[in-house]
């Protein structure tokens, strides 16, 4: 009988906080079930891993390691986040399905948790998604559009779950602060963070939107804006040109831990998002948000909690943008309230991933 080990993939040890947040909710919830056995991570930095995560790690391009990795673990997991998907590339679909199809040659029981699914616009992607899902023993996607386009394929054994992120630990809002600190916040000041990404090639006009949004929140309510990299490296230029026409704003300048992120978000009074992840961990300390919707994730996160406050970036208008953040600033207690509920169901629904999971483990 092989080993009760769980050797997770996904798009881990590339410093992105959205990813990252993933496994170490996967890490959590594992620990909050009492789950004794051993977790490894196929990771692009086995030493950022082991340093960010504390779980051993194995190089995810040294095919020989990762089929020995293989050949010992009970359970392979799909471990969350937008891994199957054709719009950035088609080498996400055929790296991780690539994956699954030699740990099931391994002997591997195969999950998938936390997955959001789709777009898949080729069709030989759409056609080996849905045979590879109905070859795995658990499916759990985050969001019901993920669930309809799998069952759309003819996948019927899907349950609808959340984001593996919503088992994290609650923010502490006191080391929230001693982080800012470090950036330059002085006491407790108003703060609203900006979660940008760059998107189409259409750099200049993001930085002046977002320059904007901070001079204005800074006149108009005496905020200061946090300017958050959720991937330092694709991230850290764009928010370098935001900050250098806002000097009211306060630069994120390194990576920070998932853990120190969503510490600093809890902080916020509101958050303007771009990047899923920032919206999902603010959402998790009840942070009412604007979304900017550049992709259907974005919007299929948010449109429950209020679907005024999302702004598709594919026709964003200054004026949009300015008169929805004033309505959200306007209501921001009674949508906290709101926020607190879904995060509430969010978690609950989390948990799912973990249940799924376990029972392919014992």
């Amino acid at each position: 009988m092989k080993a009760q080990g769980i050797l997770a993939c996904g798009y881990y040890g590339f410093a992105n906080v959205g990813d990252e947040a993933v496994l170490a909710g996967l890490a959590q919830g594992l620990r909050q079930a009492g789950y004794a056995g051993s977790l490894t991570v196929l990771s692009a930095d086995t030493a950022y891993t082991q340093r960010e995560h504390h779980l051993p790690a194995i190089v995810r391009t040294d095919l020989r390691r990762v089929w020995q990795a293989m050949r010992e673990a009970r359970v392979f997991v799909l471990g969350g986040g937008s891994l199957i998907q054709d719009v950035t590339s088609a080498r996400s679909v055929v790296y991780y399905l690539g994956m699954h199809t030699l740990a099931r040659r391994a002997g591997c029981r195969i999950a998938w948790i936390g997955q959001g699914v789709g777009p898949l616009r080729r069709s030989w992607a759409r056609w080996w998604t849905a045979r590879a899902a109905r070859q795995a023993e658990a499916v759990v996607v985050r969001d019901t559009a993920s669930a309809e386009l799998l069952q759309g394929m003819g996948v019927t054994q899907v349950q609808t779950g959340a984001d593996l992120s919503f088992l994290l630990p609650e923010a502490n809002t006191e080391n929230g602060w001693k982080v800012l600190q470090r950036f330059g916040v002085a006491g407790k000041d108003t703060l609203i963070a900006i979660a940008p990404r760059r998107w189409r090639g259409e750099e200049a006009s993001l930085v002046s939107l977002f320059q904007t949004i901070s001079r204005n929140a800074n006149r108009q309510w005496g905020a200061r804006t946090v300017l958050l990299p959720m991937q330092a490296s694709r991230d850290g230029v764009l928010i370098e040109r935001i900050a250098s026409g806002a000097p009211e704003a306060i630069m994120i300048h390194e990576p920070l831990p998932v853990q120190a992120v969503k510490d600093v978000l809890g902080c916020c009074r509101v958050v303007v998002g771009m990047r899923l992840h920032a919206l999902m961990l603010a959402a998790a300390s009840g942070v009412p948000a604007l979304a900017l919707s550049y992709d259907p994730k974005v919007r299929a996160f948010w449109e429950p909690v209020e679907p005024k406050h999302i702004v598709d970036m594919t026709d964003v208008h200054q004026h949009e943008v300015e008169q929805r953040l004033a309505e959200i600033w306007e209501q921001q207690h009674t949508l906290r309230e709101r926020v607190e509920a879904y995060a509430a169901q969010q978690r609950k629904l989390a948990r799912r991933n973990i249940e799924a999971l376990l029972h392919l483990v014992s």
